[in-house]
Protein backbone atom coordinates (compact mmCIF):
# COMPACT_ATOMS: atom_id res chain seq x y z
CA UNK A 1 0.00 0.00 0.00
CA UNK A 2 1.35 3.45 -0.90
CA UNK A 3 0.88 6.28 1.58
CA UNK A 4 1.08 9.77 0.13
CA UNK A 5 3.02 12.39 2.02
CA UNK A 6 1.66 15.87 2.51
CA UNK A 7 3.63 18.99 1.68
CA UNK A 8 4.38 19.39 5.37
CA UNK A 9 7.84 18.35 6.42
CA UNK A 10 8.22 14.75 7.55
CA UNK A 11 8.96 15.85 11.10
CA UNK A 12 5.81 17.98 11.20
CA UNK A 13 3.72 15.16 9.84
CA UNK A 14 5.03 12.80 12.47
CA UNK A 15 4.32 15.29 15.23
CA UNK A 16 0.72 15.81 14.08
CA UNK A 17 0.16 12.10 13.85
CA UNK A 18 1.73 11.55 17.25
CA UNK A 19 -0.64 13.90 18.97
CA UNK A 20 -3.65 12.04 17.68
CA UNK A 21 -2.44 8.50 17.93
CA UNK A 22 -5.05 6.39 19.76
CA UNK A 23 -2.66 4.54 22.05
CA UNK A 24 -4.44 3.08 25.04
CA UNK A 25 -7.77 2.39 23.36
CA UNK A 26 -9.06 -0.99 24.39
CA UNK A 27 -10.07 -3.57 21.83
CA UNK A 28 -12.98 -5.91 22.18
CA UNK A 29 -12.81 -7.91 25.40
CA UNK A 30 -13.80 -11.51 25.68
CA UNK A 31 -14.80 -13.62 28.63
CA UNK A 32 -12.05 -15.39 30.46
CA UNK A 33 -10.21 -15.29 33.72
CA UNK A 34 -7.27 -13.33 34.86
CA UNK A 35 -6.03 -12.73 31.35
CA UNK A 36 -3.79 -9.72 30.77
CA UNK A 37 -5.16 -6.69 28.99
CA UNK A 38 -3.56 -5.82 25.67
CA UNK A 39 -3.40 -2.55 23.82
CA UNK A 40 -3.11 -1.66 20.19
CA UNK A 41 0.24 -0.67 18.80
CA UNK A 42 0.89 2.86 17.69
CA UNK A 43 0.10 2.06 14.08
CA UNK A 44 -2.31 -0.85 13.91
CA UNK A 45 -5.30 -2.31 15.61
CA UNK A 46 -5.77 -5.93 14.61
CA UNK A 47 -9.29 -6.68 13.57
CA UNK A 48 -10.97 -8.95 16.10
CA UNK A 49 -8.13 -8.68 18.61
CA UNK A 50 -9.10 -9.45 22.18
CA UNK A 51 -8.41 -8.29 25.67
CA UNK A 52 -8.88 -11.02 28.23
CA UNK A 53 -10.67 -10.27 31.42
CA UNK A 54 -12.41 -12.10 34.09
CA UNK A 55 -15.96 -11.90 32.93
CA UNK A 56 -17.05 -10.33 29.67
CA UNK A 57 -16.70 -6.68 28.89
CA UNK A 58 -16.00 -4.41 25.98
CA UNK A 59 -14.46 -1.04 25.66
CA UNK A 60 -14.50 1.40 22.79
CA UNK A 61 -12.02 0.87 20.01
CA UNK A 62 -9.89 3.62 18.54
CA UNK A 63 -11.67 6.59 17.07
CA UNK A 64 -10.78 8.68 14.09
CA UNK A 65 -10.90 8.15 10.34
CA UNK A 66 -9.46 4.98 8.90
CA UNK A 67 -8.09 4.20 5.49
CA UNK A 68 -5.83 1.72 3.79
CA UNK A 69 -5.51 -1.97 4.59
CA UNK A 70 -7.95 -3.69 6.89
CA UNK A 71 -6.92 -3.53 10.51
CA UNK A 72 -4.77 -0.40 10.11
CA UNK A 73 -5.71 2.95 11.59
CA UNK A 74 -4.31 5.73 9.41
CA UNK A 75 -4.64 9.39 10.28
CA UNK A 76 -5.69 11.47 7.28
CA UNK A 77 -6.06 15.16 6.74
CA UNK A 78 -4.61 18.20 8.44
CA UNK A 79 -6.49 18.33 11.73
CA UNK A 80 -5.65 21.98 12.29
CA UNK A 81 -6.94 23.25 8.93
CA UNK A 82 -9.49 20.58 8.00
CA UNK A 83 -7.82 19.88 4.65
CA UNK A 84 -7.75 16.32 3.36
CA UNK A 85 -4.00 16.00 2.98
CA UNK A 86 -2.78 12.55 3.89
CA UNK A 87 -0.44 12.29 6.91
CA UNK A 88 1.93 9.55 7.97
CA UNK A 89 0.74 7.05 10.64
CA UNK A 90 2.39 7.55 14.02
CA UNK A 91 5.43 5.30 14.24
CA UNK A 92 6.48 6.26 17.75
CA UNK A 93 6.19 3.85 20.64
CA UNK A 94 4.75 6.66 22.75
CA UNK A 95 2.85 9.52 21.19
CA UNK A 96 3.53 12.50 23.47
CA UNK A 97 1.06 14.93 24.99
CA UNK A 98 1.09 17.75 27.50
CA UNK A 99 -2.67 17.88 28.11
CA UNK A 100 -5.88 16.01 27.26
CA UNK A 101 -6.62 18.57 24.54
CA UNK A 102 -3.85 17.00 22.49
CA UNK A 103 -5.43 13.53 22.69
CA UNK A 104 -8.37 11.94 20.94
CA UNK A 105 -11.82 12.75 22.45
CA UNK A 106 -12.38 10.64 25.53
CA UNK A 107 -8.68 10.10 26.17
CA UNK A 108 -6.56 11.60 28.93
CA UNK A 109 -2.95 12.63 29.10
CA UNK A 110 -0.99 10.53 31.60
CA UNK A 111 2.76 10.92 32.06
CA UNK A 112 3.07 12.43 28.60
CA UNK A 113 1.04 9.70 26.87
CA UNK A 114 -2.56 9.66 25.60
CA UNK A 115 -4.47 6.91 27.43
CA UNK A 116 -8.07 5.84 27.85
CA UNK A 117 -8.11 6.20 31.63
CA UNK A 118 -6.04 7.19 34.63
CA UNK A 119 -8.32 5.72 37.28
CA UNK A 120 -11.61 3.84 37.32
CA UNK A 121 -13.74 6.95 37.82
CA UNK A 122 -14.12 7.35 34.05
CA UNK A 123 -14.71 3.67 33.23
CA UNK A 124 -18.49 3.49 33.83
CA UNK A 125 -18.41 0.66 36.35
CA UNK A 126 -15.44 -1.17 34.90
CA UNK A 127 -11.87 -0.74 36.13
CA UNK A 128 -8.84 1.07 34.80
CA UNK A 129 -5.97 -1.30 34.22
CA UNK A 130 -3.08 0.08 36.31
CA UNK A 131 -0.46 -0.93 33.71
CA UNK A 132 -2.06 -0.39 30.32
CA UNK A 133 -4.45 2.40 31.39
CA UNK A 134 -7.42 1.01 29.47
CA UNK A 135 -10.90 0.38 30.87
CA UNK A 136 -11.56 -3.35 31.21
CA UNK A 137 -13.81 -5.80 33.01
CA UNK A 138 -13.12 -6.33 36.71
CA UNK A 139 -11.73 -9.78 37.43
CA UNK A 140 -11.54 -9.79 41.21
CA UNK A 141 -13.51 -8.22 44.04
CA UNK A 142 -10.55 -6.21 45.29
CA UNK A 143 -10.51 -4.33 41.98
CA UNK A 144 -13.76 -2.74 43.19
CA UNK A 145 -12.56 -1.53 46.62
CA UNK A 146 -15.73 0.39 47.44
CA UNK A 147 -18.08 -2.51 46.64
CA UNK A 148 -17.51 -5.85 44.87
CA UNK A 149 -17.24 -7.17 41.33
CA UNK A 150 -20.22 -8.54 39.44
CA UNK A 151 -17.94 -11.15 37.95
CA UNK A 152 -20.20 -12.45 35.23
CA UNK A 153 -20.55 -9.02 33.62
CA UNK A 154 -17.21 -7.56 34.71
CA UNK A 155 -18.64 -4.43 36.33
CA UNK A 156 -18.42 -3.19 39.90
CA UNK A 157 -21.51 -3.05 42.10
CA UNK A 158 -22.80 0.55 41.86
CA UNK A 159 -21.35 2.59 44.72
CA UNK A 160 -24.40 4.80 45.18
CA UNK A 161 -26.91 1.94 45.56
CA UNK A 162 -24.94 -0.84 47.23
CA UNK A 163 -25.59 -1.67 50.88
CA UNK A 164 -22.93 -3.00 53.24
CA UNK A 165 -23.22 -5.27 56.26
CA UNK A 166 -20.44 -6.30 58.66
CA UNK A 167 -20.56 -9.54 60.67
CA UNK A 168 -18.65 -10.50 63.82
CA UNK A 169 -19.50 -14.06 64.93
CA UNK A 170 -18.05 -13.49 68.40
CA UNK A 171 -20.78 -10.97 69.32
CA UNK A 172 -24.02 -11.62 71.14
CA UNK A 173 -27.03 -10.78 68.99
CA UNK A 174 -28.77 -7.54 69.87
CA UNK A 175 -29.90 -4.39 68.11
CA UNK A 176 -26.77 -3.92 66.03
CA UNK A 177 -27.07 -1.88 62.85
CA UNK A 178 -24.62 -4.10 60.91
CA UNK A 179 -22.51 -1.02 60.19
CA UNK A 180 -18.73 -1.23 60.34
CA UNK A 181 -18.65 0.17 63.86
CA UNK A 182 -21.69 -1.90 64.94
CA UNK A 183 -21.37 -5.29 63.24
CA UNK A 184 -24.13 -7.90 63.34
CA UNK A 185 -23.74 -11.19 65.14
CA UNK A 186 -24.81 -13.42 62.22
CA UNK A 187 -25.31 -13.49 58.47
CA UNK A 188 -29.02 -14.10 58.99
CA UNK A 189 -29.34 -10.87 60.97
CA UNK A 190 -27.62 -8.95 58.19
CA UNK A 191 -29.82 -10.49 55.49
CA UNK A 192 -32.96 -9.57 57.41
CA UNK A 193 -31.88 -5.98 57.88
CA UNK A 194 -31.03 -5.59 54.19
CA UNK A 195 -33.71 -7.76 52.62
CA UNK A 196 -34.74 -5.00 50.20
CA UNK A 197 -31.22 -4.28 48.95
CA UNK A 198 -30.64 -5.33 45.34
CA UNK A 199 -26.87 -5.01 45.72
CA UNK A 200 -25.41 -6.06 49.06
CA UNK A 201 -21.83 -6.66 50.19
CA UNK A 202 -21.48 -8.75 53.36
CA UNK A 203 -18.11 -8.40 55.08
CA UNK A 204 -17.20 -11.39 57.27
CA UNK A 205 -14.83 -10.62 60.14
CA UNK A 206 -12.45 -13.41 61.26
CA UNK A 207 -13.97 -16.16 63.37
CA UNK A 208 -16.00 -19.37 63.21
CA UNK A 209 -19.53 -19.21 61.84
CA UNK A 210 -22.11 -21.80 62.87
CA UNK A 211 -24.85 -20.67 60.48
CA UNK A 212 -24.62 -20.45 56.74
CA UNK A 213 -24.98 -18.02 53.84
CA UNK A 214 -28.50 -18.50 52.47
CA UNK A 215 -30.08 -16.58 49.60
CA UNK A 216 -33.54 -17.73 48.52
CA UNK A 217 -35.09 -14.49 47.22
CA UNK A 218 -34.97 -13.44 43.59
CA UNK A 219 -33.71 -10.21 42.07
CA UNK A 220 -30.62 -9.81 44.24
CA UNK A 221 -26.86 -9.62 43.75
CA UNK A 222 -24.93 -10.35 46.92
CA UNK A 223 -21.20 -10.65 47.55
CA UNK A 224 -19.97 -12.30 50.74
CA UNK A 225 -16.32 -11.50 51.39
CA UNK A 226 -14.29 -13.29 54.03
CA UNK A 227 -10.60 -13.83 54.73
CA UNK A 228 -8.17 -16.65 55.45
CA UNK A 229 -9.44 -16.58 59.04
CA UNK A 230 -13.12 -17.03 58.13
CA UNK A 231 -14.32 -20.57 58.92
CA UNK A 232 -17.74 -22.21 58.65
CA UNK A 233 -18.67 -25.29 60.64
CA UNK A 234 -22.33 -25.89 59.81
CA UNK A 235 -24.43 -29.01 60.36
CA UNK A 236 -27.60 -30.15 58.54
CA UNK A 237 -28.07 -27.08 56.33
CA UNK A 238 -25.51 -26.04 53.72
CA UNK A 239 -22.84 -23.51 54.59
CA UNK A 240 -23.67 -21.83 51.26
CA UNK A 241 -27.16 -22.08 49.77
CA UNK A 242 -28.48 -20.29 46.69
CA UNK A 243 -32.06 -21.06 45.71
CA UNK A 244 -35.12 -22.49 47.43
CA UNK A 245 -35.21 -26.27 47.83
CA UNK A 246 -38.93 -26.10 48.67
CA UNK A 247 -40.09 -24.74 45.32
CA UNK A 248 -39.42 -25.48 41.66
CA UNK A 249 -39.48 -21.87 40.51
CA UNK A 250 -36.07 -20.55 39.51
CA UNK A 251 -34.76 -17.31 40.98
CA UNK A 252 -32.60 -14.79 39.14
CA UNK A 253 -30.28 -13.96 42.02
CA UNK A 254 -26.49 -14.03 41.86
CA UNK A 255 -24.30 -14.95 44.83
CA UNK A 256 -20.56 -14.31 44.99
CA UNK A 257 -18.66 -15.95 47.85
CA UNK A 258 -14.97 -15.28 48.42
CA UNK A 259 -12.32 -16.45 50.88
CA UNK A 260 -14.05 -18.79 53.30
CA UNK A 261 -13.17 -22.21 54.69
CA UNK A 262 -15.82 -24.88 55.29
CA UNK A 263 -14.74 -27.78 57.49
CA UNK A 264 -15.98 -30.59 59.71
CA UNK A 265 -19.67 -29.94 59.15
CA UNK A 266 -22.20 -32.57 58.19
CA UNK A 267 -25.18 -32.52 55.85
CA UNK A 268 -26.32 -33.20 52.31
CA UNK A 269 -23.93 -30.62 50.83
CA UNK A 270 -21.53 -27.95 52.06
CA UNK A 271 -22.42 -25.80 49.03
CA UNK A 272 -25.77 -26.11 47.29
CA UNK A 273 -27.23 -24.19 44.32
CA UNK A 274 -30.75 -24.94 43.11
CA UNK A 275 -32.57 -23.30 40.18
CA UNK A 276 -30.74 -19.99 40.37
CA UNK A 277 -28.91 -17.62 38.09
CA UNK A 278 -25.27 -17.81 39.16
CA UNK A 279 -23.06 -18.94 42.02
CA UNK A 280 -19.40 -17.93 42.15
CA UNK A 281 -16.96 -19.48 44.63
CA UNK A 282 -13.54 -17.83 44.82
CA UNK A 283 -10.72 -19.01 47.11
CA UNK A 284 -12.95 -21.42 49.03
CA UNK A 285 -11.64 -24.47 50.88
CA UNK A 286 -13.94 -27.37 51.73
CA UNK A 287 -12.25 -29.92 53.99
CA UNK A 288 -13.48 -33.02 55.84
CA UNK A 289 -17.17 -32.31 55.23
CA UNK A 290 -19.55 -35.16 56.02
CA UNK A 291 -21.48 -34.93 52.76
CA UNK A 292 -21.04 -33.55 49.27
CA UNK A 293 -18.62 -30.68 48.90
CA UNK A 294 -20.57 -29.02 46.05
CA UNK A 295 -23.99 -29.93 44.66
CA UNK A 296 -25.75 -27.91 41.96
CA UNK A 297 -28.90 -28.36 39.89
CA UNK A 298 -30.10 -25.97 37.19
CA UNK A 299 -27.50 -23.39 38.20
CA UNK A 300 -24.51 -21.83 36.51
CA UNK A 301 -21.62 -22.35 38.92
CA UNK A 302 -18.09 -20.94 38.69
CA UNK A 303 -15.42 -22.32 41.02
CA UNK A 304 -12.08 -20.51 41.01
CA UNK A 305 -9.00 -21.27 43.10
CA UNK A 306 -10.84 -23.75 45.32
CA UNK A 307 -9.34 -26.64 47.26
CA UNK A 308 -11.49 -29.68 48.13
CA UNK A 309 -10.11 -32.54 50.20
CA UNK A 310 -11.15 -35.39 52.50
CA UNK A 311 -14.89 -34.89 51.98
CA UNK A 312 -17.29 -37.86 51.92
CA UNK A 313 -18.46 -36.89 48.42
CA UNK A 314 -16.94 -34.32 46.08
CA UNK A 315 -18.78 -32.55 43.22
CA UNK A 316 -22.19 -33.37 41.73
CA UNK A 317 -23.97 -31.37 39.02
CA UNK A 318 -27.32 -32.07 37.34
CA UNK A 319 -30.44 -30.69 35.63
CA UNK A 320 -28.82 -28.45 33.06
CA UNK A 321 -26.02 -27.10 35.22
CA UNK A 322 -22.95 -25.54 33.67
CA UNK A 323 -19.94 -25.86 35.98
CA UNK A 324 -16.63 -24.12 35.47
CA UNK A 325 -13.79 -25.48 37.59
CA UNK A 326 -10.80 -23.21 37.22
CA UNK A 327 -7.43 -23.20 38.96
CA UNK A 328 -8.72 -25.69 41.52
CA UNK A 329 -7.56 -28.82 43.33
CA UNK A 330 -10.09 -31.59 43.94
CA UNK A 331 -8.81 -34.50 46.05
CA UNK A 332 -11.47 -37.21 46.24
CA UNK A 333 -11.36 -39.64 49.15
CA UNK A 334 -14.57 -41.52 49.78
CA UNK A 335 -17.91 -42.23 48.10
CA UNK A 336 -18.96 -41.81 44.47
CA UNK A 337 -16.71 -40.05 41.99
CA UNK A 338 -14.61 -36.93 42.26
CA UNK A 339 -16.90 -35.37 39.63
CA UNK A 340 -20.41 -36.62 38.84
CA UNK A 341 -22.07 -35.04 35.79
CA UNK A 342 -25.82 -35.47 35.48
CA UNK A 343 -28.49 -34.88 32.88
CA UNK A 344 -28.02 -32.06 30.37
CA UNK A 345 -25.05 -30.78 32.35
CA UNK A 346 -21.51 -29.86 31.35
CA UNK A 347 -18.35 -29.56 33.41
CA UNK A 348 -15.61 -27.29 32.03
CA UNK A 349 -12.21 -27.78 33.64
CA UNK A 350 -9.46 -25.23 33.08
CA UNK A 351 -6.15 -25.54 34.90
CA UNK A 352 -7.71 -27.95 37.39
CA UNK A 353 -6.34 -31.03 39.14
CA UNK A 354 -8.93 -33.77 39.62
CA UNK A 355 -7.51 -36.56 41.75
CA UNK A 356 -9.07 -39.80 43.02
CA UNK A 357 -7.22 -41.72 45.72
CA UNK A 358 -9.96 -44.28 46.42
CA UNK A 359 -8.98 -46.77 43.69
CA UNK A 360 -12.60 -47.86 43.43
CA UNK A 361 -14.36 -48.24 40.09
CA UNK A 362 -15.34 -44.98 38.37
CA UNK A 363 -13.86 -42.93 41.16
CA UNK A 364 -12.45 -40.17 38.95
CA UNK A 365 -15.45 -38.90 36.94
CA UNK A 366 -18.82 -40.20 35.81
CA UNK A 367 -21.30 -39.09 33.14
CA UNK A 368 -24.63 -40.17 34.62
CA UNK A 369 -26.41 -40.24 31.26
CA UNK A 370 -25.85 -39.60 27.58
CA UNK A 371 -26.56 -35.87 27.85
CA UNK A 372 -23.65 -35.18 30.21
CA UNK A 373 -20.35 -33.80 28.98
CA UNK A 374 -16.83 -33.03 30.17
CA UNK A 375 -14.44 -30.49 28.66
CA UNK A 376 -10.94 -30.13 30.09
CA UNK A 377 -7.96 -28.02 29.03
CA UNK A 378 -4.61 -27.54 30.76
CA UNK A 379 -5.79 -29.94 33.46
CA UNK A 380 -4.75 -33.15 35.19
CA UNK A 381 -7.29 -35.99 35.66
CA UNK A 382 -5.50 -38.61 37.68
CA UNK A 383 -6.05 -41.77 39.68
CA UNK A 384 -3.66 -44.41 40.92
CA UNK A 385 -6.31 -47.05 40.24
CA UNK A 386 -5.40 -49.37 37.40
CA UNK A 387 -8.69 -49.97 35.52
CA UNK A 388 -12.16 -48.45 35.06
CA UNK A 389 -11.36 -45.17 36.79
CA UNK A 390 -14.02 -43.25 34.86
CA UNK A 391 -17.40 -43.90 33.29
CA UNK A 392 -18.20 -41.66 30.36
CA UNK A 393 -18.52 -42.11 26.60
CA UNK A 394 -15.29 -41.14 24.90
CA UNK A 395 -17.21 -38.73 22.68
CA UNK A 396 -18.53 -36.92 25.76
CA UNK A 397 -15.05 -36.17 27.13
CA UNK A 398 -13.08 -33.51 25.24
CA UNK A 399 -9.56 -33.05 26.57
CA UNK A 400 -6.76 -30.80 25.36
CA UNK A 401 -3.24 -30.04 26.61
CA UNK A 402 -3.90 -32.21 29.65
CA UNK A 403 -2.49 -35.21 31.52
CA UNK A 404 -4.50 -38.35 32.33
CA UNK A 405 -3.86 -41.69 33.99
CA UNK A 406 -6.43 -43.63 31.95
CA UNK A 407 -4.93 -44.76 28.64
CA UNK A 408 -8.37 -44.62 26.98
CA UNK A 409 -8.28 -40.82 27.25
CA UNK A 410 -4.87 -40.37 25.63
CA UNK A 411 -4.98 -38.30 22.44
CA UNK A 412 -1.82 -37.24 20.65
CA UNK A 413 -3.69 -34.86 18.35
CA UNK A 414 -4.99 -32.80 21.29
CA UNK A 415 -1.75 -33.08 23.30
CA UNK A 416 -3.43 -35.20 25.97
CA UNK A 417 -0.74 -37.43 27.42
CA UNK A 418 -0.96 -40.43 29.71
CA UNK A 419 1.12 -41.40 32.73
CA UNK A 420 1.13 -44.70 34.55
CA UNK A 421 -1.22 -44.86 37.58
CA UNK A 422 1.58 -46.03 39.86
CA UNK A 423 3.53 -42.86 39.04
CA UNK A 424 0.75 -40.49 40.12
CA UNK A 425 1.28 -40.21 43.92
CA UNK A 426 4.86 -38.96 43.77
CA UNK A 427 3.87 -35.98 41.61
CA UNK A 428 2.18 -34.30 44.58
CA UNK A 429 3.15 -33.04 48.01
CA UNK A 430 0.77 -35.48 49.74
CA UNK A 431 -1.42 -37.59 47.46
CA UNK A 432 -2.85 -39.67 50.30
CA UNK A 433 -3.23 -36.62 52.54
CA UNK A 434 -5.20 -34.63 50.00
CA UNK A 435 -2.55 -32.01 49.17
CA UNK A 436 -2.44 -31.81 45.37
CA UNK A 437 0.20 -29.11 45.16
CA UNK A 438 2.93 -30.37 42.87
CA UNK A 439 6.24 -31.62 44.14
CA UNK A 440 9.38 -30.02 42.68
CA UNK A 441 8.72 -28.95 39.07
CA UNK A 442 5.55 -30.99 38.62
CA UNK A 443 7.26 -33.87 36.83
CA UNK A 444 5.11 -35.18 33.95
CA UNK A 445 2.65 -32.29 34.33
CA UNK A 446 5.30 -29.71 33.43
CA UNK A 447 5.21 -28.27 29.93
CA UNK A 448 1.97 -29.97 28.85
CA UNK A 449 -0.41 -27.04 29.32
CA UNK A 450 -0.47 -24.14 26.85
CA UNK A 451 -1.40 -20.73 28.20
CA UNK A 452 -3.46 -18.46 25.97
CA UNK A 453 -5.29 -15.15 26.16
CA UNK A 454 -8.15 -15.30 28.65
CA UNK A 455 -6.56 -18.02 30.80
CA UNK A 456 -5.89 -17.43 34.50
CA UNK A 457 -2.89 -15.23 35.11
CA UNK A 458 -1.98 -17.07 38.33
CA UNK A 459 -2.38 -20.54 39.83
CA UNK A 460 -4.42 -21.62 42.85
CA UNK A 461 -1.99 -19.89 45.22
CA UNK A 462 -1.48 -16.73 43.20
CA UNK A 463 1.83 -17.77 41.64
CA UNK A 464 2.13 -16.20 38.17
CA UNK A 465 1.64 -18.16 34.97
CA UNK A 466 3.51 -17.41 31.73
CA UNK A 467 1.50 -14.64 30.11
CA UNK A 468 2.31 -15.39 26.50
CA UNK A 469 0.14 -17.09 23.92
CA UNK A 470 1.19 -20.70 23.48
CA UNK A 471 3.69 -20.68 26.34
CA UNK A 472 4.20 -24.12 27.95
CA UNK A 473 2.90 -24.39 31.50
CA UNK A 474 2.22 -26.96 34.21
CA UNK A 475 -1.07 -28.81 33.77
CA UNK A 476 -3.43 -28.63 36.74
CA UNK A 477 -4.30 -26.07 39.37
CA UNK A 478 -0.83 -25.63 40.89
CA UNK A 479 2.52 -24.70 39.42
CA UNK A 480 5.87 -24.31 41.19
CA UNK A 481 6.66 -20.75 42.31
CA UNK A 482 9.07 -18.80 40.16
Amino acid sequence: MTVKTSQLSLASSLLLAACFDPVGSDTTATGGSDGPATTSSATTVETGSTVSGEGPGTSPGPTGPTSGEEGTVTLTGDTSTGTDTTGEPCTLDVCPCDSASECQPGQQCHEGKCVECIDSATCNGRVCDPVDHVCRACREHDECPETACELDDGVCFPEDSTSHAFIDPTLVCGEQSCAKDQPCCSIGQAMNQHQDAVHLVVHLLPGTYSTGIHLVQGGRKIAVLGSELTTFTVDVEPAVLLGDEMQDLAIDSELYVSQIRIENGQGAAAVRCRSSAQLWLDDVRIVAYGGRAISTADCTTVVRRNQLAQNVYSVHIAEGTTLRLENSLVAHFNMGAALEIGNASTANLLYTTLGDVTQHESGLFVCLDGTAGLIARNSALLSHGVVNTFSCASSAAQLENSVVSASELENVETNTSVIQPQDVPQIFMSWNGGDLHVFADGGPLAGVARWKQGDPRTDVDGDPRPLMDGAPDVAGGDRPPG
